[in-house]
């Protein structure tokens, strides 16, 4: 088993948070450490983007979520959480996903992190409008899911409208009945309480 895996992650990101549970899920251990990632200059010697999270695995750097999770299960012994049967179908699912907490990171910093009178409110709406046809996508779709095994699609999703909850709304659970029903039941997994979003840094 490889070791000296450095996770270097944010302390709300939720794409950190699909790495986290990846690791956990596949029992690969690792060391995680929460940065700051506005004030942390050492990060580009390793991702010049500076985005979390970035992987450090014996001095080799993945960056990107995706590939990070990827990673994970290329070196576990367990089931992979990309199931052969519907390898495509998976990665859409997660595509899908990241959109929503892409959107869903966009927007917050739009209006936490830029004055009202500056504030655009068409690039706000934008951002909704995105999250909320994604979400009803993966609604419409959903059957293409196995919820009997646990996924990296289904991961990523679960992070996603977790992300919508704690930073933008839950609105969507009118309108998505068979998400809401399963995320409501997602949500009492430990490997989810566990990655729990945790207090953010200020956006500098």
């Amino acid at each position: 088993m490889t070791s000296n895996l450095i996770l270097y992650n944010g302390p709300t990101s939720p794409f950190g948070r699909k790495c986290k549970i990846a690791a956990n899920i596949l029992q690969i251990p690792h060391e995680e450490k929460i940065i700051n990632v506005y004030k942390s200059d050492f990060l580009d010697d390793f991702n010049p983007l500076r985005q979390i999270p970035t992987l450090v695995a014996n001095g080799q750097v993945i960056a990107d979520s995706n590939n990070i999770c990827l990673y994970f299960d290329n070196i576990s012994s367990k089931n992979s959480l990309y199931p052969s049967d519907r390898y495509w179908d998976c990665l859409s699912f997660i595509n899908v996903a990241n959109g929503i907490m892409e959107n869903g990171v966009n927007r917050f910093i739009e209006i936490s992190a830029i004055e009202k009178k500056d504030q655009r409110e068409k690039t706000v709406l934008r951002y909704e409008k995105k999250i909320a046809r994604s979400i009803e996508w993966i609604e419409k779709n959903f059957q293409k899911i196995n919820l009997e095994f646990l996924s990296m699609d289904l991961i990523s999703i679960a992070c996603a409208l977790d992300y919508t909850n704690f930073r933008y709304s839950d609105d969507w659970k009118n309108n998505n009945p068979n998400l809401k029903n399963w995320f409501d039941q997602i949500s009492e997994k430990e490997f989810m309480k566990a990655s729990s979003p945790g207090v953010s840094f200020k956006y500098e």
